[in-house]
């Protein structure tokens, strides 16, 4: 008798402290009713619950088994071990756990006391990948508990199911429960900005910004809508307060970049590239834009460095390939630009210009049986591509393959009847033939199509591109967890 009248006073000091969050007091009551009573089921999965709450999540593990050995059918523990197993690092066990409990616990048949498990339940399906489940169990606790916590994290899964608009509305939902808060603003915000809705993303970004002047992750995607919509002072002010706010953010230094080069201040980037790539060393992107830079510095074999250290990196990525095969051939280093023209070919088998470059760069190094299957390529990937009609006839002339290399200028010249490029090459041609009176009226027309102009026969120099900053979408707003809902399972 006076064993269970212990038991009993140890039980109600313990349920106090636990109500009053006084969790390593209420530990000691429940750990002493188990010693007291050792098939008690209840203490053992109250004990279970206060050594989760000072973290001793193994533990916890420990004091739940106990109680479903002495009670199998204690099914609204399976909830509460579900959580111990998460945190340990076992999302997929927690997440069949939990599922159970929704099966079996008579407390989560109440959709009131469910929605917390649901929101959990959800956030699990979110490390696992699996958002249609997560967005079905996030659901069941928004239409429950309407909460902005709630709310965000179902926006979060929404993106990631591709529900895009169902995503901005919820941020739109949350930001209407919690006027207060910037978190639903700052996700309205980001999602806005990366539906390129760029005018619609300005107004919720600034709003979190001034509800949280502290807000970094506002700061730097307004900067990146106001370099997107070319406010790019604007846009560096900001950035640069995000920088102080997180001065070891890779990103925001990148993005600052990124908007000093749109300025065309290219030292300048260089310096915040340089710090990206300082934080982050394998930050392929960096190493590119660091190239670019160069490029636009008149730096060649600092540009050649970056876009290689570039590609240690991300070895697949076709404007590295692209920009470092065009900087070795106006190089003339032709050996070097074949094999990064080759390579640009493989990684993208449509790209007539990697097929052309591929063709030049065997031309110049005399090895012009080579070189016509890729001039060949070219043009049926663009029968327009007048330049690749132009240099095939060019290398048919010099293995005097000349019926072959009239054809091809005259494919050149229907495209471009009026250049001075062709005609004067044409002329050319044609004194290897031994024409010289067609020769010299190819190369008198040539001399008066010079003063027309650019030459539709010549390509324009395609400028060097930069990459410009993109948010990393596995930091979407939201997945926030709230604190645990108390095992509230009675003996």
């Amino acid at each position: 008798m006076a064993s269970r009248i212990r038991t009993k006073i140890l039980m109600t000091m313990g349920k106090l402290n636990l109500r009053r969050k006084k969790y390593e007091k209420a530990l000691r009551c429940f750990r002493k009713v188990t010693q007291l009573q050792p098939q008690y089921a209840t203490a053992f999965a109250q004990l279970g619950y206060c050594l989760a709450a000072v973290g001793r999540q193994r533990d916890a593990l420990d004091a739940y088994e106990r109680a479903l050995q002495i009670r199998p059918d204690f099914s609204d523990v399976h909830a509460h071990l579900s959580l111990a197993l998460e945190r340990l690092g076992d999302t997929q066990t927690a997440s069949e756990y939990l599922e159970r409990a929704f099966r079996n616990s008579a407390q989560l048949k109440n959709p009131t006391n469910a929605a917390y498990w649901h929101h959990q339940l959800g956030l699990m399906y979110c490390k696992l990948g699996d958002w249609k489940r997560a967005v079905d169990h996030l659901r069941s606790a928004v239409e429950v508990k309407p909460n902005e916590t709630f709310v965000c994290n179902l926006a979060a899964a929404l993106w990631h199911t591709g529900d895009k608009d169902g995503c901005v509305e919820a941020y739109k939902q949350a930001t209407l429960l919690a006027s207060g808060s910037a978190d639903g603003y700052y996700g309205l915000g980001w999602a806005l900005y990366n539906l390129e809705r760029y005018a619609e993303a300005i107004a919720p970004l600034r709003r979190a910004i001034e509800l949280d002047p502290k807000h970094a992750d506002a700061q730097y995607h307004l900067g990146l809508v106001l370099l997107n919509i070319g406010q790019l002072d604007e846009a560096l002010r900001i950035l640069n307060e995000a920088a102080g706010l997180r001065p070891g953010h890779t990103e925001t230094h990148y993005a600052i970049g990124a908007t000093l080069a749109a300025q065309n201040r290219f030292a300048n980037a260089l310096d915040y590239y340089r710090e990206a790539v300082r934080l982050r060393p394998d930050y392929a992107e960096a190493h590119f834009n660091i190239g670019v830079a160069h490029s636009e510095l008149g730096q060649s074999a600092e540009e050649i460095e970056a876009y290689k250290t570039a590609l240690k990196f991300d070895d697949k990525d076709i404007p590295t390939w692209g920009n470092l095969a065009l900087t070795y051939s106006q190089k003339l280093m032709h050996s070097d630009a074949l094999q990064a023209y080759r390579k640009l070919c493989e990684l993208q088998p449509d790209n007539e210009m990697g097929f052309y470059g591929v063709a030049t760069s065997l031309a110049y190094l005399e090895r012009y049986d080579e070189a016509i299957p890729n001039f060949q390529q070219a043009i049926r990937l663009d029968p327009s591509f007048i330049s690749a009609h132009e240099s095939l006839g060019w290398t048919y002339a010099e293995l005097g393959r000349f019926p072959e290399a009239l054809e091809c200028y005259g494919s050149a010249m229907r495209l471009a009847p009026d250049s001075a490029q062709l005609h004067s090459e044409l002329s050319e041609v044609y004194k290897k033939m031994g024409n010289e009176e067609v020769a010299r009226q190819l190369s008198s027309r040539a001399n008066k199509l010079r003063d027309n102009g650019i030459d539709p026969a010549i390509p324009n120099p395609k400028r060097p591109i930069y990459k410009e900053p993109v948010p990393d979408e596995g930091r979407i707003p939201g997945l926030g967890i709230p604190q645990d809902s108390q095992l509230t399972a009675k003996s």
